[in-house]
């Protein structure tokens, strides 16, 4: 029988105003493709770009086989850890909004962290089985905890030997400490022991309250198999009686006993026995390197290989198909590309006649786009290579000098006679690249599928670009120059980077950590000296991150700059340039009622921004109350508060005035339950300082009714009011949430505290952020995310600032670049530090950018920021990036050393032209034809 699963029709991916119409047709579109391509194929890579619901159309291909899958087999979806929360959430959401008639009650799902879990799950009988089941990446390579599972072992360790009642009755005694399970009665081990394991669970009824047999039927279908000699003879260790070392020889034994039940387990799930229909996989260029754990579950033997070295993997010939999700699969090279295509060797094989030629004919066909993949690699590289020998002499068209490239390649690819020769060679090269590229992806385009978001977006007030980029310093000046300069370097700051540029230029041979660092802040700065930790240094994984040596004239002028770096100055650590240009934008941007999202991955930076923001926030909103309050600065905390508490209390004119408005939105949502504590949530946010200064005009530091009124007339900087603004929210709370999800929303935004901006003021859950004694500073407009912040921390400040209220500047580290929502109420996003990787920034910018962000609601443009500091390695770094960027579309896996001399020649050269790169680049969308 073949792969064949019709896609449901009952499937309805348009949700109005969480997707455009156009994006659930192309989702649709894009799941049928994708069933039909698996009939005749092991797998195949879904690579949208960031934001473009990749997880919906997964989803849609699992819910189709799930509802046509006659054995109630489930659907498998594997993702990494971090994401096991967000999966379930979404498919209640699908199942809530995108079956409609009830029909999402009929599939189940359940999430499995480790692989007991998973073999339970698929022993339930069809009526309870699970349509979805969600893996985590390391749930089938994580060690045997599980005290059943190890008993059994052990009574297949005693099985059939004779002699044993003695060492039985040692283990028993014992069996508690061994297995960590100290709540079942001694006698109940023996007992056990000495019944098959099928019988187990009527034993333990007797005792206790437990519904499931505690061992998988797939355990107990090989255990037969299984050589335990060595876990017997690691049982006889076990001390018969008492003595001066009997706790230690007990410890050592039953560490062996461990570790042979480790072996053993090892042993089990490769006999395993499991066929289910489909795996799919996210954050699949995880599977690049073979040798990974992700990447051995689906090893499967080498047929040439007559030592049987390799050894099949756990889920080698479990499913029928696989389907990966990436969100940038040209940031690997073309050959760990091919490794990931590799993995589909671990489907089951044996239905041949649904994949003609089998696992030959697969092989035969990457072992063909492999080298077409190498030509096209080859070509692009050698067109690299003459690109780097252009330089601004060679923008000539006719005799006349074109500087603005995108201009001169357009005129250049016209007009091939009246260019320089070496202009001549790169468009030869560029032929044939394009050549080379256009035969490699007519052999890709059945393996991957990717789509990318139209850069022109269409609305109701006219089309405009998706997104707008401030480089440089136009975060200060929000000029849209792409030759805006870098933030220039004035006063004190002067000497500290002339230092840093003299240290750089005595090691061109090294990577300049000292002077990013420098460029990020000067605590971060301070940080990339004293620690030679990298993970206390930064908050992100970056393969080029190291420390190196430097010389000894280097040194002297570090040694110098130690001296003069002011990091005792509160002030002075403010005033660095690019600190201090993030800080404006980013208060900016708050007065005008936006929120804004900031990534750096240095975490003293984090930590230097969180403090100078609340700091300058705090200032702002005391100038601004004595402006309207009339009162000297000192009272103004003061007057605010009593504001607060005198116009917002029960029976008040103003609250009563605050509630009915609110009321009045809420009335248009009939079924979004909660109403009273929505309205506490709204009215909690209106009645803080930061709210009242920036909304509210005060009479006699009194509020009216009228005022009330014009606050929430009062327009952003998107030109949405607090009407329009509560309007969408509510929307999306009742239409656009799943039961589960809403209630995390209104619980965080309970949770969450807005007072006094005396001090700091935060969630319930930050009592793993460090704290300094400049905690005063910290108010809970402004919030800091990274590696040291608790898992409930991130998804309480995840939640929130996903919402119209607090926080509304939130500094984030990676921990927020994948896998996260923040798009809602924010179409700002600063990125105060690079990264290396072009992918990582385009990550990042992917968090603000999604279906259903507030670009597509207001009409208006995403703003990303890049400041940069002029003439440093800062603007090296901006320049070399930003080639990157375009080279990545071309040149598959590009990697270079980033060493100042590299940097130095690579921030020099003429940057590749758009039309250049977007021609070259692969067309892998389902609207092209195979």
């Amino acid at each position: 029988m073949s792969f064949s699963y019709p896609y449901l029709k009952d499937i309805n991916l348009y949700v109005e105003k969480r997707i455009s119409y156009d994006d659930a047709m192309r989702q649709e579109k894009t799941a049928q493709e994708i069933l039909r391509r698996l009939e005749r194929q092991p797998g195949l890579i879904l690579a949208d770009e960031v934001g473009m619901g990749k997880t919906f159309v997964a989803l849609a291909v699992a819910i189709s086989i799930a509802s046509a899958n006659n054995n109630k087999k489930p659907v498998v979806v594997m993702v990494p850890p971090s994401l096991i929360e967000k999966w379930p959430r979404d498919f209640e959401f699908f199942k809530e909004k995108c079956l409609p008639n009830g029909i999402g009650k009929h599939f189940k799902y359940k999430t499995a962290e480790n692989a007991i879990d998973f073999l339970k799950l698929l022993d339930d009988p069809k009526e309870r089985r699970k349509s979805i089941i969600f893996l985590t990446h390391g749930a089938m390579s994580k060690g045997m905890n599980d005290p059943w599972v190890k008993l059994v072992f052990i009574y297949r360790a005693l099985y059939y030997r004779r002699s044993v009642d003695n060492l039985r009755k040692v283990i028993c005694r014992d069996m508690g400490k061994l297995l960590r399970s100290s709540w079942v009665n001694p006698e109940v081990w023996d007992e056990l022991l000495a019944t098959n394991p099928t019988n187990w669970l009527d034993i333990l009824q007797e005792y206790y309250v437990i519904d499931d047999d505690p061992i998988p039927e797939n355990v107990l279908d090989v255990l037969l198999q299984l050589n335990t000699d060595d876990l017997f003879e690691a049982l006889n260790k076990i001390p018969l009686r008492k003595s001066a070392n009997f706790e230690s020889r007990l410890q050592m034994a039953h560490s062996e006993i461990n570790d042979e039940i480790k072996k053993l387990w090892g042993e089990c799930i490769k006999l395993f026995k499991l066929k289910l229909p489909l795996l799919i996989l996210d954050e699949a260029h995880h599977l690049k390197n073979p040798q990974t754990q992700l990447s051995s579950l689906f090893q499967i033997e080498d047929a040439d290989n007559d030592a049987k070295e390799v050894s099949n993997g756990p889920l080698s010939g479990v499913f029928e198909r696989m389907l990966f999700l990436t969100a940038t699969p040209f940031q690997l090279g073309h050959y760990e590309l091919c490794s990931v295509l590799d993995r589909f060797k671990g489907i089951s094989w044996k239905k041949r006649k649904s994949l003609p030629g089998g696992l030959e004919e697969f092989e035969k066909q990457i072992n063909e786009l492999r080298n077409k993949l190498d030509e096209a690699q080859r070509a692009t590289i050698r067109l690299e290579k003459m690109w780097g020998r252009l330089n601004n002499n060679d923008l000539i068209v006719e005799g006349n000098l074109i500087l603005d490239v995108e201009n001169w390649w357009t005129k250049a690819s016209q007009d091939g006679d009246s260019i320089t020769s070496s202009s001549k060679q790169v468009i030869e090269r560029f032929n044939q690249a394009n050549e080379k590229m256009r035969c490699a992806e007519k052999h890709l385009k059945p393996w991957v599928i990717r789509h990318v978001k139209p850069r022109i977006f269409s609305h109701q007030n006219g089309d405009f670009e998706r997104r707008v980029r401030f480089v440089g310093r136009a975060i200060i000046d929000e000029s849209t120059d792409p030759e805006m300069p870098g933030i220039s370097i004035n006063g004190n700051a002067l000497l500290p980077f002339l230092l840093a540029a003299r240290a750089t230029a005595c090691t061109p041979n090294n990577r300049p950590v000292f002077a990013e660092g420098l460029s990020s802040s000067y605590n971060a700065f301070l940080q990339t000296r004293q620690q030679k930790d990298s993970c206390n240094i930064i908050d992100f994984e970056d393969d080029l991150f190291e420390l190196n040596e430097i010389d000894k004239l280097g040194k002297w002028y570090l040694t110098k700059l130690d001296t003069i770096i002011p990091l005792d100055d509160f002030n002075a650590t403010a005033a660095h340039p690019k600190v201090s240009a993030t800080i404006d934008r980013a208060i900016a941007l708050w007065l005008s009622g936006e929120k804004v999202v900031i990534f750096c991955h240095y975490i003293a930076t984090g930590k230097t921004l969180r403090h100078h923001l609340s700091e300058k926030m705090k200032h702002t909103i005391i100038k601004m109350g004595a402006e309207k309050l009339g009162c000297v600065e000192e009272d103004v905390i003061d007057e605010l508060e009593k504001i607060g508490n005198k116009f917002f209390v029960e029976k008040s004119q103003v609250r009563k005035t605050c509630d009915e408005e609110i009321g009045k939105i809420l009335d248009n949502y009939p079924n979004l339950e909660r109403k009273e504590d929505l309205i506490d949530i709204v009215r909690r946010y209106i009645r803080t300082p930061s709210f009242l200064v920036r909304y509210f005009s005060f009479e006699d530091k009194k509020l009216t009714r009228e005022s009330v009124i014009q606050a929430f007339n009062k327009k952003d900087g998107s030109s949405l009011n607090l009407y329009e603004i509560l309007k969408d929210f509510f929307k999306f709370l009742e239409q656009h949430c799943g039961e589960n999800e809403r209630e995390n929303y209104i619980k965080a935004l309970k949770d969450i505290k807005t007072g006094s901006i005396r001090s700091i003021d935060v969630t319930k859950t930050d009592s793993d952020e460090e704290m300094d004694d400049e905690s005063e500073m910290l108010i809970p407009n402004v919030r800091l995310v990274n590696g040291q912040s608790g898992k409930e921390t991130r998804q309480n400040l995840m939640l929130t600032f996903n919402t119209p209220f607090y926080p509304e500047i939130l500094i984030s580290s990676s921990v927020f670049a994948e896998g996260v929502d923040l798009h809602l109420n924010c179409r700002h996003v600063i990125h105060h530090d690079l990264s290396w990787n072009p992918s990582t920034l385009e990550q990042r910018t992917g968090r603000i950018d999604r279906i259903g962000a507030k670009v597509e609601r207001s009409g208006n443009p995403i703003h990303v920021y890049i400041p940069y500091i002029a003439e440093t390695q800062d603007e090296k770094m901006y320049r070399v990036v930003m080639d990157r960027e375009r080279w990545f579309k071309v040149v598959m896996g590009e990697k270079f050393n980033v060493d100042l001399r590299t940097t130095e020649k690579l921030a020099e050269r003429v940057p590749l032209p758009k039309a250049a790169a977007e021609a070259l680049a692969f067309r892998l969308d389902v609207h092209v034809i195979d």
